[in-house]
């Protein structure tokens, strides 16, 4: 740290919630250390506030491993990315004064005479680069505060802690609900007023979600016969032309070769990722409906009894029936926000069910990374959706352990 340059407030509010977390979880330093495959004294070094990492993976990793909530995980970001856009457009420290020369004194003539020392006070050019460069400095950080603010208010929470996916895309719209200030320090009036400054709006800087924005993430999406004994399908074939249920990796080729359509409920995991350095915050998870139409008048097969699957680390379910589905969490399941890079993806777990409707539909993830948001629509791929039948009153047909043929079975409602 420059001499003569204080801590942040922001360095010490991160310190704060990392010893609240550390404290709340009972380890030790060594212990914790351990966990984070960090030596005890580079644990010591974040939690004094003395040293802050330049990625945030490893903040965020301390966070899960001591069972953050969501709204400290995101407060924890916020804090880190102030501090990041402050250190890094910090003005150095005044260069120190220089004596005045010596008077002078009988030099011998083959002695050349001493240079004058140029006059230290500084020059109107300089003085207006440095004014310039100040601005833009402070535009840059404030750029930061505001998304990072987006990031923050733009959370609406439920009552139960969880993340509303259903929130507004501006912070504060609901209405009655005023949106906070972006930071403690910084009001949206001093932000209105040092964008307009440099000749921006507050509107251009922060700008909207852009669905077009280039996304700094992946994500790979197994669609259902990733747990095939818990699916059913909806075929338009008689049971003599349907082939036996598949092995769960060869499901998609048999569902594609019957043209088979999944009945009830279709589950999709998503294995998300970031494609380069750059950390990047998920936010939060949409449904869009595209199709809404009677429920197919098809045979309905299933794929066994039972269903291996439980409750993944984030799980959601959606009611298809509903006037406006959304995601909720499933219980015992962990929400957004999450954090991604490169070598820490996260999995995200979707059921969606119908029982008196065929629907099409596709999923949305909502991203912010640094001072860049966006929303990447997630689907089958080449904007193909989702698609899910009801099979409410249809014939309903089981190929038993041992068997030769498909065998009708008991009607599922």
């Amino acid at each position: 740290m420059p001499k003569g340059i204080g801590k942040l407030r922001e360095t010490d509010e991160v310190a704060r919630l990392l010893q609240e977390l550390k404290s709340r979880s009972g380890l030790s330093y060594g212990a914790l250390a351990k966990r984070l495959h960090l030596s005890t004294s580079a644990l010591h070094r974040y939690c004094n506030g003395d040293v802050m990492p330049t990625e945030f993976a490893p903040l965020d990793h301390f966070s899960r491993v001591c069972e953050a909530t969501p709204q400290e995980r995101v407060e924890l970001y916020r804090l880190w990315v102030v501090v990041r856009a402050t250190r890094g457009n910090r003005p150095t420290a005044a260069p120190e004064p220089v004596a005045p020369a010596p008077p002078a004194t009988a030099v011998p003539e083959a002695a050349p005479a001493p240079e004058p020392v140029p006059d230290r006070a500084p020059a109107v050019p300089p003085r207006r680069r440095t004014r310039r460069r100040g601005v833009l400095a402070a535009v840059t950080v404030i750029a930061l505060l505001v998304a990072v603010g987006v990031v923050v208010t733009g959370l609406r929470l439920r009552p139960d802690g969880e993340t509303d996916p259903a929130r507004a895309a501006v912070a504060g719209s609901s209405a009655g609900s005023p949106a906070p200030s972006l930071s403690p320090q910084l009001s949206a009036a001093a932000v209105a007023a040092a964008v307009a400054a440099a000749g921006a709006s507050p509107s251009g800087a922060t700008g909207g979600a852009d669905p077009s924005t280039s996304a700094p993430i992946s994500v790979a999406v197994h669609p259902s016969g990733w747990d095939a004994k818990c699916d059913q399908y909806v075929v338009n074939r008689p049971p003599s032309e349907v082939p036996r249920p598949p092995a769960v990796p060869e499901a998609a080729g048999w569902a594609s070769q019957v043209g088979a359509v999944p009945g009830h409920s279709r589950s999709v995991k998503l294995t998300v990722q970031g494609t380069g350095w750059d950390t990047v915050l998920l936010t939060g998870l949409n449904v869009r409906v595209t199709r809404v139409a009677a429920p197919l008048a098809w045979n309905a097969y299933s794929m066994g009894e039972g269903c291996a699957g439980g409750v993944g680390a984030r799980s959601y379910r959606i009611d298809l029936d509903a006037a406006r589905p959304v995601p909720v969490v499933a219980d015992g399941s962990g929400s957004l926000p999450v954090v991604v890079t490169q070598s820490e993806p996260a999995v995200i777990e979707v059921t969606a069910e119908t029982t008196t409707h065929d629907v099409s539909w596709y999923l949305e993830l909502e991203w912010t990374s640094g001072n860049r948001k966006g929303m990447l629509p997630v689907d089958l791929g080449h904007g193909t959706p989702f698609r899910t039948s009801a099979v409410k009153d249809r014939p309903l047909y089981a190929y038993p352990a041992g068997g030769q043929a498909w065998e009708q079975a008991p009607a599922r409602r």
